[in-house]
């Protein structure tokens, strides 16, 4: 009996909530980013104003200059507060008598501007309130327009009709929440096999590095005979800690590379590639730039992988979305940081640049080879015109944090 008690009370918690919300509370705003979405609502508008000037009866012009005014702003409102243009419409429903006189053509209070007002406005409020509000609004709506309804019979068609909008309303919510949470899954996933991806171009060099300790571990003893017996076994456990470390390696790469149909066989490549991949751009008829300060050799192994990989991202991003443009590659190498910058001067005339695209996985590549490196990464629009990607890495710590490209 306490639990059907706490049941019902919660129940009648909630639905009281959904009154005061429909009712009284502050309506939830619109979240209307689409222009093509704001001139059909304003179209609407227009148009549900001068049909609302439209009664089945001869009215006052006030009243209807009124009632056209209230209708027109009741559409417009779904753009910002769906709730509150619902509150102004069922208003204008509730006062139609005062408003057109007895409606003898229509039979209801629902006149053809009023009608058409309510699909926007039933549709925003299904769009972006929780069902319990919808179900008062639907109450609500159809309670006004029984007061008005000189047929019993009438009520079964305006219930329906007036469910219909805010269910409509509701599907479309859902879809949008699923389409959200499905670009959001994806873009989950695309981070998740960058990273995969670099790990295992990571591992080709981090392994090659660990051999060769494990290697020049081994003869020590060799190299320097006479070595003190304490010395050998230090050496000795140099090499099995590292032989171990890739053995594990291994076993860590052996999962990355799971779902990988062929295995990867060329040497990855480093900064010093760099310049082979723009003339493979400019071969394809890309006007290329390419600055370079600084020296190669001065990169860890790591950061000059990555270096190449996200110049090889940007430039295809270029060719891509900027057709035709021009494009310059920077990369200054200092003693305590390294700067990549790749910038277009954007797409040629006729042809749109669709830098839209561009925020989705290759940047998010970039994004992640950068945070590896503890370096910082920015794209986006240029003042002058055209796309810009610059990627700064610290090297102040590549002694200990990289090892060197010997």
């Amino acid at each position: 009996m306490r639990i059907t008690s706490t049941r019902v009370d919660a129940v009648a918690r909630g639905a009281a909530d959904a009154v005061w919300q429909t009712v009284f509370a502050g309506a939830r705003p619109a979240n209307v980013t689409g222009s093509s979405q704001r001139v059909l609502v304003g179209l609407l508008a227009l148009v549900a104003g001068v049909l609302a000037l439209v009664p089945g009866d001869r009215a006052p012009a006030g009243a209807l200059a009124l009632a056209g005014a209230a209708t027109a702003v009741a559409v417009a409102l779904t753009l910002l507060h769906p709730l509150w243009a619902w509150r102004l419409l069922i208003v204008v429903v509730a006062f139609a008598d005062e408003l057109y006189g007895p409606h003898a053509r229509f039979g209801w209070p629902w006149a053809p501007g009023l009608a058409l007002a309510a699909i926007p406005v039933f549709t925003a409020v299904g769009r972006h309130h929780r069902p319990q509000v919808l179900g008062c609004v639907w109450l609500i709506s159809v309670g006004v327009s029984a007061l008005h309804a000189n047929v019993r019979d009438e009520l079964v068609p305006i219930a329906v009709l007036l469910a219909v909008p805010l269910v409509f309303g509701r599907l479309v919510s859902r879809l949008r929440g699923t389409e959200r949470d499905l670009a959001d899954e994806a873009t989950h996933r695309a981070v998740l096999e960058e990273r995969a991806r670099i790990a295992r171009e990571l591992h080709d060099v981090v392994a090659h590095h660990m051999s060769v300790l494990a290697m020049r571990a081994d003869s020590a003893r060799y190299r320097f005979p006479g070595l003190d017996e304490g010395l050998r076994d230090e050496f000795q456990v140099i090499q099995d800690t590292a032989r171990d470390g890739m053995t594990e390696m291994r076993r860590m790469l052996g999962l990355l590379r799971a779902e990988q149909s062929v295995p990867e066989t060329e040497p990855q490549p480093g900064a010093e590639r760099i310049e082979e991949l723009v003339e493979r751009v400019r071969a394809a008829g890309t006007v290329v730039r390419f600055e370079l300060r600084g020296e190669y050799r001065d990169l860890p192994a790591g950061v000059a992988l990555s270096a190449y990989r996200i110049v090889q991202e940007g430039l295809s991003n270029a060719v891509r979305h900027a057709p035709g443009a021009a494009v310059e590659v920077v990369l200054h190498i200092d003693p305590g940081e390294l700067r990549l910058t790749v910038r277009d001067t954007g797409a040629v005339s006729g042809v749109p640049e669709e830098t839209g695209g561009r925020a989705k996985h290759g940047l998010l590549g970039m994004r992640e080879r950068a945070a590896a490196l503890g370096g910082s990464f920015s794209a986006g629009q240029r003042a002058e015109g055209g796309f810009a990607v610059t990627v700064t890495v610290p090297l102040e710590d590549r002694e200990t944090r990289w090892p060197s490209r010997s």
